[in-house]
C-alpha cells in the first residue's frame, strides 16, 4: 500500500493528472517494497520542474524507511531508462533537497522500460 505524508500531499496528488509512466514505477516500487513507499511531495503548482508539469511528472517519496535507499534508486535505474537521448540523467535520486534527503523520482516522455536480457 501506498502511504501519503499528510493531507496536503493528498490534495496536491488530486490536483493534476499524472504520468502513467510515474504511476507504473510507484505502483512497481510498492510491490517490490510493501508498505514502504510514502510520497512526501507531487504536484506543485508554479514549480519549473517535473513538480510543476502536467501531466506531473515528478514526486518525492520518503527514503528513510528504506533499509539501503541507494540499492532502491539503483533498483529503479537498473529497470527504467529516464531519456534515451540524455543517458546521464536517470529516473530515481537520493538527494537533499527542500525538506531534507529524499528519494526523488522523475519521468520523460522518453521514459521506458530497459530491456532485460535472459542469459
Amino acid at each position: 500500500m501506498i502511504h501519503i505524508k499528510d493531507s496536503l500531499v493528498l490534495v496536491s496528488l488530486f490536483q493534476v493528472k499524472y504520468d502513467t509512466t510515474l504511476v507504473n514505477i510507484l505502483t512497481e516500487l510498492d510491490i517490490k517494497y510493501p508498505d514502504h513507499v510514502v510520497i512526501t511531495c507531487g504536484y506543485r503548482k508554479g514549480d519549473k520542474g517535473v513538480h510543476g508539469s502536467i501531466p506531473c511528472r515528478g514526486v518525492d517519496i520518503r527514503s528513510w524507511v528504506f533499509k539501503n535507499p541507494v540499492s532502491v534508486c539503483n533498483y529503479i535505474n537498473s529497470n527504467w531508462e529516464y531519456d534515451f537521448n540524455r543517458p546521464e540523467k536517470f529516473v530515481a535520486l537520493l538527494h537533499t533537497a527542500g525538506s531534507g534527503t529524499h528519494i526523488h523520482l522523475q519521468t520523460h516522455p522518453n521514459t521506458r522500460r530497459r530491456l532485460q536480457w535472459a542469459i
